[in-house]
């Protein structure tokens, strides 16, 4: 939450002075924070559809997803031991997977769904919590 909220303070700085109208800021800066928790409201054209963007990586081929994307998440937090992140992790990763879909728009949900479930648990099965 930290993180998407320093960007939206960000690009709200940047975007403002470059004088971009307010209201386009103020939509940016909103949907910045959403990316927080992907949990746009039904009908938030903008909001669903940036949230499957941001969660396209999740259907990513299998081996994008291992040998790119998991690693460097892993990477972003070296600094926490190993058995706090494993677990830490598996709670994300079953909390996505209890969801009924992780994609919120018909395209997001046809494309992604079924590799983002597979790389998921896939991937809570290797940290064996």
């Amino acid at each position: 939450i930290y993180d998407e909220e320093n960007s939206a303070q960000r690009a709200d700085a940047e975007l403002t002075a470059l004088g971009v109208p307010d209201g386009v800021i103020r939509e940016v800066a909103r949907l910045v924070r959403l990316t927080a928790q992907h949990n746009p409201e039904p009908g938030d054209r903008n909001g669903e559809t940036l949230s499957d963007a941001d969660l396209a990586i999740l259907g990513a081929s299998s081996d994008r997803y291992n040998d790119v994307y998991a690693p460097a998440v892993r990477a972003e937090y070296a600094h926490v031991p190993d058995d706090v992140f494993r677990a830490g992790r598996a709670l994300i990763l079953r909390h996505l997977l209890s969801a009924p879909t992780l994609y919120r728009t018909p395209l997001g949900r046809q494309r992604w769904e079924a590799p983002a479930r597979a790389n998921l648990s896939a991937e809570l099965q290797r940290l064996g919590t």
